[in-house]
């Protein structure tokens, strides 16, 4: 049910120029990639419009969004449904952005502005203690910036756009990964390891410590598989 998934207490703000669609959207979205709905959870546009005080046609208009996203499923006569996860999607989306995001650490280091370093320090600082509180939502948030800040510092900030898609198919997996024991000390201590290779202006060091940090998320892809196998397909 979607009540027991809480949409309403997540803010549902129509200021600016945004749409209703608009907001909808992004409701169902931080829903979907914080696996608050499963893969394969039924999306009944009634009762979202109920839960969010909204007429039918913006949440259409939201799902139609994220069907085009690959994040849901519609079936003619039947109905939508959160996607399933797909492993072989997740396996690419894993290389695209290990493939992209080596290159920008390449970048970086070869330069090891002390200025970067210093504010890559603040954000794994920050992380740390998202980590010492096992705060999952603020660790991704931060862990999300941190991607984003040194693609921008790379002069190039719209790839982070340009890599949406691969990123979503990444995401949930994240948020199936992240809760598990020992997870976020080990994402953080990752992240440490590119931050130092930046600094030392080891290139191809910090090359491979964003691929092992990015591709980890094939590491356990098959366990979560395992323990969650109506969530794939």
């Amino acid at each position: 049910m979607v009540s027991a998934l809480g949409l309403r207490q997540r803010s549902v703000a129509f200021d600016g120029p945004r749409t209703r669609g608009d907001a909808v959207f992004e409701v169902l979205l931080d829903a979907i990639v914080k696996v608050d709905l499963k893969p394969g959870d039924a999306l009944a546009k009634d009762a979202i419009a109920r839960e969010l005080g909204v007429s039918r046609t913006p949440v259409g208009d939201a799902i139609n969004r994220l069907g085009a996203l690959g994040l849901v499923s519609v079936v003619p006569q039947v109905g939508s449904f959160v996607s399933r996860i797909s492993p072989q999607a997740v396996v690419e989306s894993s290389f695209l952005r290990s493939a992209v995001e080596s290159e920008i650490v390449h970048r970086l280091a070869s330069t090891g502005k002390r200025t970067l370093v210093d504010k890559l320090r603040e954000r794994l600082a920050e992380q740390a203690g998202f980590v010492a509180a096992a705060d999952v939502d603020s660790f991704h948030a931060s862990d999300d910036d941190f991607h984003r800040f040194m693609i921008t510092e790379a002069g190039i900030p719209g790839i982070w756009d340009q890599i949406a898609t691969a990123r979503l198919n990444l995401v949930r997996i994240r948020r199936l990964g992240l809760p598990q024991p020992g997870r976020l000390a080990d994402a953080h201590a990752e992240h440490t390891r590119v931050v130092d290779e930046i600094e030392a202006r080891r290139p191809r060091g910090a090359a491979r410590a964003i691929t092992e940090h990015i591709r980890y998320a094939e590491v356990y892809l098959q366990q979560l598989e395992r323990e969650n196998p109506n969530f794939f397909v």
